[in-house]
């Protein structure tokens, strides 16, 4: 038994319940942040002031006026891996969440159009540099029977954020001024302070301090956190020992790691694919039609009102979180492939039936279509939301060993927003040109990606982040990199065995 099995001490271990705890608000809120925005920009465009405040954009400029913040999140991507790699997670987090502070306030009180945008696109370029490293820190300070877990969890706070958004919004179409839409924009701060605040009680990586040579503070925290304290636990000592090996045979393999080493041999080639079909799968299987332009989604089948367009987008929202924790709680005990599989699957026919139920009412304005095409909505939301929500991130994270991860996963935030500024900016844009055939685009990409992760996604249940590395390198044994990662092997093997023969003393504390 290794430690990513073994969960028989976890209940008594009163230090790990409390890093748990402090790593919600002092790293996983960060997705609440882009919950927030999607959902503000979603219910703002509900609101009669705001439309009026900005003269009513529509195509291509409400699609660059919501795009423009995962443009800059793009740009954030270099950054946001330069920083995590020399300064750590917290200090990552700390400089994007600053970001956000500022220039959420700026978009608070812009006065025209480019203000409002110019403030969108450093909001993003914050987003990635501190969204690039709260999974990470997440990840690597978990202990590993848990792991998965609670970096699938990330994601599911995306909607904690849609939710206070959604529900802001309906409650400010209320004020007879242009704090109708300003209120609900100025809250988008709350997300960002209450991480800066947090980062102050949570420790740094254990991973990143060992690649730094600082192994007796990532020791300290491996003992305090993953042994409750107790300093002669043979399990914290073969999880330190684990970490050390690997790290140390990472660095002899790929010394000084340069976003070239994301290309360099099969594995490498293999994870980096994977990473931008999380990123691209995530963002262009339609879900950005629901997340960001719901409000003219139901224009289009008859759903007109301000109050209902607002209601329905926070009753969504909730049931969305409520899916995507679900989905995020089932990743460990079904695995990745069967969600990965089931979840694309039931995209595509949910797809295909609101496309079908969409065309129906265009035809004949009939109530009962409408209905239909909405349940179809919901349908397909929450099949993506069982798996695309916690597996975008928290997939990519595990699957990129240490020397790359910060540039593996700085590269999928920029990827993902990449994809979401192309998403958002052509959205308005097909919806206003082909409306309801606009949704045949996404029935095409669906059967695309459903082909690519039968056949190019691997399990990785039941491995510690170490451990999965052998996976890939298994996989591609025929390269030259893999052959000489896989010399770690033997060393993984014998740690893992120091694991199993102390797993009775482990079970007894």
């Amino acid at each position: 038994m290794t430690a990513h099995s073994d969960n028989s001490g976890l209940r008594a271990n009163t230090n790990l319940v409390k890093l748990y705890l402090l790593l919600i608000p002092g790293s996983l809120i960060i997705s609440a942040a882009m919950g927030y925005d999607s959902s503000l920009m979603n219910g703002i465009q509900g609101v009669d002031r705001w439309i009026k405040y900005f003269g009513n954009p529509q195509g291509a400029l409400l699609g660059i006026m919501n795009a423009i913040l995962p443009l800059g999140a793009v740009f954030g991507t270099v950054p946001a891996a330069w920083i995590a790699d020399h300064y750590g997670r917290r200090w990552t987090m700390l400089a994007g969440d600053i970001f956000m502070v500022v220039f959420s306030v700026i978009q608070t009180f812009s006065i025209n159009v480019p203000m409002y945008m110019v403030s969108r696109f450093f909001i993003g370029f914050g987003v990635t540099i501190a969204s690039s490293s709260a999974p990470m820190l997440a990840a690597e300070l978990a202990h590993p029977s848990s792991r998965t877990t609670l970096t699938s969890m990330y994601n599911t706070l995306w909607y904690l954020g849609s939710i206070i958004a959604a529900w802001t919004t309906y409650g400010s179409i209320r004020i007879q001024s242009d704090w109708a839409w300003r209120l609900p924009t100025l809250l988008q701060i709350v997300p960002a302070l209450v991480n800066m605040t947090s980062l102050y009680f949570l420790p740094e990586s254990p991973r990143w301090l060992v690649g730094q040579d600082r192994q007796e503070e990532a020791r300290e925290i491996l003992i305090t956190y993953h042994a409750n304290g107790d300093r002669e636990s043979q399990f914290a000592a073969a999880e330190f020992e684990e970490i050390c090996e690997a790290i140390r045979l990472e660095k002899t393999v790929v010394s000084n790691a340069s976003w070239k080493a994301l290309i360099t041999g099969r594995p490498n080639q293999h994870r980096t694919f994977l990473v931008f079909c999380c990123a691209t799968f995530s963002q262009w299987s339609g879900a950005g039609l629901v997340s960001y332009y719901l409000a003219p989604v139901l224009r289009l089948i008859g759903i007109e009102s301000e109050e209902r367009i607002t209601l329905i987008n926070g009753i969504l929202q909730i049931w969305n979180m409520l899916v995507a924790m679900t989905g995020a709680n089932l990743v460990n005990r079904v695995g990745r492939r069967p969600i990965f599989l089931t979840a694309t699957a039931s995209m595509l026919c949910g797809m295909i039936a609101w496309t079908a139920s969409g065309s129906v009412f265009a035809a004949t304005r009939s109530e009962a279509s409408g209905a239909g095409a909405l349940t179809c909505i919901i349908f397909f939301i929450s099949a993506y939301n069982i798996c695309w929500n916690p597996l975008a991130v928290a997939y990519p994270v595990e699957i990129m060993p240490f020397s790359i991860r910060a540039k593996g996963v700085a590269l999928l935030m920029g990827s993902i927003k990449g994809a979401s500024f192309f998403n958002q900016f052509v959205n308005p844009i097909g919806l206003k040109s082909l409306t309801w055939k606009y949704y045949i685009v996404y029935c095409v990409w669906l059967s695309v990606a459903l082909t690519v992760v039968y056949f190019m996604f691997p399990e990785t249940k039941n491995h510690s982040l170490e451990e999965i590395a052998d996976v890939f390198e298994k996989r591609h044994a025929t390269s030259d990199e893999s052959k000489v990662a896989t010399l770690g092997q033997a060393e993984h093997v014998e740690v893992g065995e120091m694991k199993e023969a102390t797993s009775n003393d482990v079970a007894q504390k």
